[in-house]
């Protein structure tokens, strides 16, 4: 099957909705013909016929019977004079008929035709619709016109076909656009490793090239990119290992100055060197804890018994408090016994956050460490009692790199303390969550994971 436009497919479609209509027609007609050459239906002009070939015999018979009335006629007997003699009609419709058809001249109503036929003392009067009527008497009661009936059927039918087409040409339609979906929902994912397929519809078809395009265009650019972050990222490596030999030469040059009889101005000249060179060490440190690559970090998960890991969280976190002049509220209410996770990255985030808190709270201030499980997460609660977190590092404080407004920074902070935590969150399939205590209007910082 060759390529084809979208507007000859649809026509196509629209053909078969007229095809199936005039079907429907031609099949209802006929059925309707048969049905009145088989005396099933009376037709309007089949009535006239019948009661014209029985109008001679109901003039002459002595006695007007119900047997010699045609059957889809109602009728009513009158003498000359207007009384009622009887009939299928009852006495009180009598007079309306009457005043209609005799006083009046008038051979029909709204909804029926009527034929008087003059008899000897007496008038006889026939009653019969004007639309085509069942032969059986109670098909007939049940539906008084068989052309509403027909058109009824008619028009449902062709709103069954015409919803079995409109179903047929989306399907058609909809297989195609998946193809298209598809491509889309793959380079969505970063997944350029495919070839596009084709619908044989020129519209779609094209909308595909240029999916196919734009595909090959960002492969390119993200091969480009991801190779120069990792030409970077080892140099970056390669540069932090190669400063860590002669920045521990310096320190260790300087603690022996230091051992050495010096005076005054000398040793505060040795204390700022051995300071220095500490502060590049914090900062190799961080280039290098920079460099990893998350992405392709393997968690080593194992189970935990989450008392003693907690516990040795408190004993590292009391140490920090205590240099610190800082209260510590620890309060955990987990059920659950062991967890499990990293051990070393687990605690290594959470002492990430927990530095920072003790980092931003003033001497005398308070940081609390709560534990919890909310709906198989279970959850670490840290806030302290500084200054909080400003609008800007509540978005973008997990991002690499970034570094706090004034009110939280500090000559140590690198940016990376959260983007490793909240790393490390994501590898366990949690997630960390920044803000600002209501009661306190410190900084709150949640790390979640699964349990």
């Amino acid at each position: 099957m060759g390529v084809k436009k979208l507007h000859s497919v649809f026509l196509r479609y629209v053909l078969v909705l007229i095809f199936a209509v005039l079907l429907v027609i031609g099949v209802n007609i006929g059925v309707y013909i048969l049905c009145v050459d088989t005396d099933i239906i009376y037709p309007l002009n089949s009535k006239s016929v019948a009661i014209e070939s029985a109008k001679g015999q109901l003039q002459t018979t002595e006695m007007v019977d119900k047997e010699d009335i045609p059957p889809f006629c109602e009728y009513i007997l009158f003498q000359t004079d207007g009384q009622y003699k009887g009939g299928s009609i009852s006495r009180e419709d009598s007079a309306a008929v009457w005043k209609l058809c005799i006083e009046n001249s008038q051979a029909s109503d709204k909804s029926h035709l009527y034929t008087v036929i003059d008899r000897k003392n007496e008038v006889l009067v026939l009653q019969y619709h004007t639309a085509a009527e069942f032969a059986n008497p109670t098909l007939r009661h049940i539906i008084p016109s068989v052309d509403i009936l027909l058109i009824v059927i008619v028009l449902l039918e062709i709103l069954f076909f015409l919803a079995v087409v409109s179903y047929l040409f989306g399907k058609y339609l909809g297989r195609r656009m998946d193809t298209l979906l598809t491509a889309a929902h793959r380079i969505e994912q970063q997944d350029l490793d495919f070839t596009v397929g084709k619908t044989k519809i020129v519209e779609i078809d094209r909308v595909l090239d240029a999916f196919d395009h734009m595909k090959l265009a960002l492969k390119q650019s993200l091969a480009k990119q991801w190779q120069d972050d990792k030409m970077r990222q080892e140099q970056l490596s390669a540069l932090a290992h190669d400063l860590k030999t002669p920045l521990t030469i310096i320190r260790g040059n300087t603690e022996l100055l230091l051992d050495l009889p010096l005076s005054e101005e000398q040793k505060e000249c040795a204390d700022y060197i051995e300071n220095s060179a500490m502060q590049m060490q914090n900062y190799v440190q961080t280039l290098i804890e920079v460099t990893k690559s998350w992405e392709s970090t393997r968690l080593n998960f194992q189970s935990i018994d989450l008392d003693s890991f907690l516990q040795e969280i408190k004993n590292q976190i009391n140490g920090l408090c205590a240099v610190n002049n800082i209260s510590l509220r620890w309060d955990c209410r987990q059920n659950t016994a062991t967890i499990s996770a990293d051990h070393d990255f687990l605690i290594r985030a959470l002492m990430n956050v927990l530095s920072n808190a003790v980092e931003h709270t003033p001497q005398g201030g308070e940081i609390k460490f709560d534990v919890s499980e909310n709906r198989e997460m279970l959850s670490f609660v840290i806030t302290d009692t500084g200054k909080g977190f400003s609008d800007e590092t509540l978005r973008h404080g997990t991002e690499q790199f970034f570094m706090e407004d004034e009110s939280r920074s500090s000559k140590s902070h690198y940016g990376i303390g959260l983007y490793v935590a909240a790393s490390v969150a994501q590898k366990h399939k949690g997630e960390l969550l920044l803000s600002n205590d209501k009661l306190t209007g410190g900084a709150k910082v949640t790390l979640e994971i699964p349990i």
